[in-house]
């Protein structure tokens, strides 16, 4: 890995990781690793800390693994982290025989989280650029691939393309396969011309055929008794390893293909996968981190406008009316925020004046306001969802959705409105426009 040149976007994704001491690798889970730096058996915050700061120093300077080695090893041994030792499992409370620190787990460790850190880089600067709308699988430089890795060796697909949520690599320890961003140009090259790849039997660069069409997957079950989870796994992909951590900060695609995997597979459960999302830390940490940005842009002069989150979803009851309504909201069932909304002027100034302004902890509970809120059909200028969330015996908030709306190219539905409706007020958005809302057709 040294000699790769490490974008920004890798240093990143490492250094704004919060440690997450872990007993076992199932304690955190496929994409709670987007947000979490946890190492198995590492309990100690200042041996993970450590440990994180090896990682970081490795691909900020390029380090080589024995260098890496060299540099951490002395610290973990005088901090008794090495070798097998007696530990207790807070879930279960059996005793085992832990193996701690070795020269093979930091191999492990280094390769992993450096890997890991590349793609999530190479994985950005490829979203980010107009030039290369697709994605290459080449597999790395091991003496022995696993065989649907090799499946997979020269895979061209659209870089937007599903299967990268299952197979962007690594896709298990020691998986030493990459990606590659292609071009319009370069992909019709090796469609006629075949992939440059060297030929150990003949000791010389050959070329060989690429794949247009993605290989149908074979999938296995998986179940993590910590977590309590029962997950299908394509074969090939080592647990744990099966999401693509190359859109971490992308959450909207990431959810929008959890959900239309959840009614492709099992749609009487949607409704609770909804709610799991609903629940996650990760997005509501998302989103928190989403409305403290947005007020920092804002002292900063720098209001983003194309920033987005996802801030709720439509349950089937929802999109069931809606396709009533002639709306077919089963694709599109994820609520969208755009960040110049918090800090906009309409609500800092326009609803501040008139008193009735949402808090900055107001956006912060978007989600949970959205979930719980009674949601009614309002049709009077423009189709829209409108929830309306009771806080006290007089007090709302009122959010309006525009169901419509075509949010860039994700076409989903965005959140247009907050402020406060105060009953106990006669007044335009008090008592007045509650009953308007009261006269409007409740579906949940």
């Amino acid at each position: 890995m040294a000699d790769r040149l490490i974008p920004r976007q890798a240093l990143e994704y490492i250094k704004n990781k919060k440690l997450r001491p872990a007993f076992s690798y199932k304690d955190v889970w496929n994409e709670e690793h987007a947000t979490a730096f946890t190492v198995a058996k590492a309990m100690q915050l200042d041996v993970l800390s450590d440990i994180k700061g090896a990682v970081k120093k490795a691909i900020e300077n390029g380090t080589t693994f024995e260098q890496f080695k060299r540099a951490l090893k002395p610290t973990l041994m005088r901090k008794g982290w090495w070798g097998k030792k007696e530990m207790s499992d807070p879930l279960t409370g059996e005793s085992i025989t832990a193996q701690l620190g070795s020269d093979r787990r930091l191999k492990t460790i280094y390769s992993t989280n450096l890997r890991s850190a590349y793609q999530k880089g190479q994985y950005d600067r490829t979203m980010e650029s107009d030039l290369h709308p697709y994605l290459m699988y080449r597999i790395g430089a091991s003496i022995h691939h696993r065989e649907q890795h090799v499946r997979w060796n020269n895979l061209i697909r659209p870089k937007d393309d599903p299967i990268w949520n299952s197979i962007f690599p690594p896709n298990g320890y020691g998986c030493k396969c990459y990606t590659v961003a292609v071009t319009e140009a370069r992909k019709q090259k090796y469609e006629r011309d075949g992939v440059p790849a060297y030929d150990p039997g003949a000791r010389k660069t050959v070329r060989v055929p690429v794949q247009t069409e993605s290989p149908k997957p074979n999938y296995r079950n998986f179940f993590n008794e910590r977590k309590g989870t029962l997950e299908r796994i394509p074969q090939g992909i080592t647990p744990g390893f099966n999401w693509n951590q190359g859109q971490t900060g992308r959450t909207i695609p990431v959810l929008q293909e959890c959900i239309k995997k959840a009614q492709n597979e099992m749609p009487e459960a949607v409704d609770s996968v909804i709610r799991t999302l609903q629940n996650s830390t990760i997005y509501r940490n998302h989103l928190s981190g989403f409305v403290d940005q947005a007020y920092k842009n804002k002292a900063a002069g720098m209001v983003n406008n194309k920033n987005t989150t996802p801030v709720g979803f439509l349950d089937k009851k929802l999109t069931d009316f809606l396709k009533a309504e002639g709306i077919d909201a089963g694709g599109r069932n994820i609520i969208v925020l755009e960040q110049r909304l918090v800090t906009g002027d309409k609500y800092l100034v326009r609803h501040a004046k008139a008193g009735n302004a949402p808090t900055k902890q107001d956006w912060k509970n978007l989600m949970d306001y959205l979930a719980d809120a009674d949601v009614y059909w309002d049709n009077r200028k423009k189709k829209s969802l409108l929830f309306l969330k009771k806080l006290s015996e007089t007090k709302y908030l009122k959010i309006s959705v525009d169901v419509e709306a075509t949010e860039r190219f994700l076409h989903l539905p965005k959140f247009d409105t907050m402020y406060y409706l105060d009953i106990a007020e006669e007044s335009e958005k008090g008592i007045e426009e509650y009953r308007k809302i009261m006269n409007l057709k409740r579906i949940r």
